[in-house]
């Protein structure tokens, strides 16, 4: 073969062959550019969701307490005289009059003790008399008078001193109530200051709480407030009283709600829970279903604005129940998302459907 026979014909061969390749890679054309554009990866549709076109309504904005009912007045009467128990007059738990007896002590010798005391001062005051004739009549010097006024005064104050320890044998009811306690009996023996009876006015009633530093300024004397008792009965009252001084261990302030109590229902130490609206607001009633977390954490609600796109606000509640929230300080007009607000982020663009309408 040429080749055998002439080698350097072949060397010379294939590097000619080489030398064209390398030529023909370099001067290929490109394809021709195509008359349609290339088709791109499609977006996908923005996501649907339900929405509910609400109005704010008008909310009284309201301080709830957890408090207890208390009476407006305690008394611990005490004997005044050191005496014996002759008759008891009320029981315990009985409701009395103002007046009215509750026990009777021994009067022993103050009857005779009086009775002295008013001859006494009836001779006295025959004694000034028959001076002050005399003195006008110019027989009687004004020392002797001055003597015998002294006499007829000091004899009226032992008839009021013996009149006192007599009605000192009576202890009676200072007003309307129910006695709570008796802590004597028939026959038994009292010290002058020994406590005998309890009585407590049940009309009108307290309810008692604590407000925080913060509520304190926002209550005042005569605020109408609402208390549900444990029992079941509301009541309604006024504020009567705001602590000026805060417990030096929880930093609160002591307030007492007044409420009617005419008919003797509500008793001593009863939990309730209070109401104490301190202004009107409007706000969002919504389910707390509604609620979600934004990437911060932050509680709010989700809703669409006029371009479509979710909008994030963060929850202000004004009041909870256990199926309701109201939210304050939201925009006059909402598109609340009540279907899809876990798949959806705030800026994002979906397709609102009202409800009622079916998602696809």
């Amino acid at each position: 073969m040429i080749f055998l026979e002439k080698p350097y014909l072949l060397a010379l061969a294939i590097t000619a062959a080489l030398a064209i390749w390398l030529i023909s890679g370099q001067t290929a054309q490109e394809p021709p550019p195509s008359s349609q554009t290339p088709s791109v990866e499609s977006k996908s549709a923005p996501m649907e969701v339900q929405v509910r076109d609400q109005k704010p309504e008008w909310l009284p904005r309201e301080i709830t307490l957890t408090g207890y009912t208390a009476p407006l007045r305690t008394v611990t009467l005490r004997a005044e005289i050191d005496a014996k128990v002759i008759t008891i007059g009320a029981t315990r738990g009985a409701r009395i009059k103002q007046g009215e007896m509750i026990i009777r002590l021994a009067t022993e010798d103050r009857q005779l003790r009086l009775k002295e005391a008013l001859a006494l001062a009836e001779q006295r005051e025959l004694e000034y008399s028959a001076k002050k004739s005399l003195q006008q009549k110019g027989y009687q010097a004004q020392t002797q008078m001055a003597e015998a006024q002294a006499l007829l005064e000091m004899a009226n104050t032992l008839v009021e001193q013996a009149q006192l320890a007599l009605a000192n044998t009576l202890i009676q009811a200072p007003f309307d109530g129910i006695l709570t306690q008796r802590f004597v009996e028939q026959g038994d023996y009292v010290s002058k200051g020994n406590p005998v009876a309890e009585l407590m006015d049940e009309d009108p009633f307290l309810i008692i709480a604590d407000v925080t530093e913060s509520q304190r300024p926002l209550l005042k004397i005569g605020n109408p407030a609402t208390a549900q008792l444990v029992t079941g009965e509301t009541v309604t009252g006024q504020i009567s009283l705001i602590s000026t001084r805060a417990d030096s261990a929880t930093r609160t302030f002591s307030i007492e709600i007044e409420v009617p109590n005419s008919d003797g229902q509500i008793a001593a130490g009863i939990t309730a829970d209070i109401r104490i609206p301190i202004e009107t607001v409007t706000a969002y009633k919504i389910s707390s279903a509604l609620l979600s977390l934004n990437d911060e954490g932050m509680l709010g609600v989700k809703a669409v604005n006029a371009d479509n796109r979710v909008v994030f606000y963060p929850a202000k509640i004004a009041r909870a129940t256990a199926d309701s929230i109201w939210l304050i300080d939201l925009p006059t007009s909402l598109r609340f998302i009540t279907v899809g607000q876990g798949f959806v982020r705030p800026g994002e663009i979906v397709r609102p459907k009202l409800e009622g309408q079916q998602l696809n």
